[in-house]
């Protein structure tokens, strides 16, 4: 009876095993980011920090007990992120919740200036050197430390959180 059973074990963490799929990327059509121009992508831009700044303040309302103070976030000045840090003793799923919200805002900044890479020129991002624009959106660990160095004090609010976001990995799926 015991070589039955193992055998069935056996089995079928075979076929469990080979029947098992690697999770697939996720693909992402490079036209539903382009535009045709520096005005229009200055308004995505636009849309995305307006759309930022509504689910921040919906998020703080939700989980205020993770923030000292419900002010609003100034999305057209990220280097003010850290003020509004979620606090370190919040729960697991509201840091988790933080971050994919977070990270979901700048890989869909990311991609819009990734597409648009020759309209970047002319478009006007606080907190980021105009000349050097192209370059920061060229490649993904060239806007990983743009955004955590130079546009925004995101590295900041998640050290004081005390929870680390994976901004590189939600930029490489």
């Amino acid at each position: 009876m015991k070589p039955i059973f193992a055998l069935t074990i056996l089995t079928s963490l075979f076929f469990s095993a080979c029947s098992s799929e690697k999770p697939q990327k996720a693909v992402i059509d490079p036209a539903v980011y382009r535009v045709k121009n520096a005005d229009e992508l200055q308004q995505k831009i636009n849309l995305l920090n307006q759309q930022l700044a509504q689910d921040y303040q919906k998020f703080k309302k939700k989980e205020y007990i993770a923030f000292s103070d419900q002010s609003a976030l100034d999305t057209n000045d990220l280097k003010t992120l850290s003020l509004h840090a979620v606090s370190s003793t919040s729960l697991k799923p509201t840091k988790e919740a933080y971050c994919t919200m977070m990270n979901t805002y700048f890989n869909e900044l990311y991609r819009l200036g990734h597409y648009n890479l020759n309209l970047l020129n002319d478009v006007k991002m606080n907190n980021a050197p105009q000349a050097d624009l192209k370059h920061k959106f060229e490649n993904t660990d060239q806007f990983y430390t743009f955004i955590l160095e130079e546009h925004s004090t995101y590295k900041h609010a998640q050290q004081l959180m005390g929870f680390g976001c994976n901004l590189r990995g939600a930029l490489n799926p």
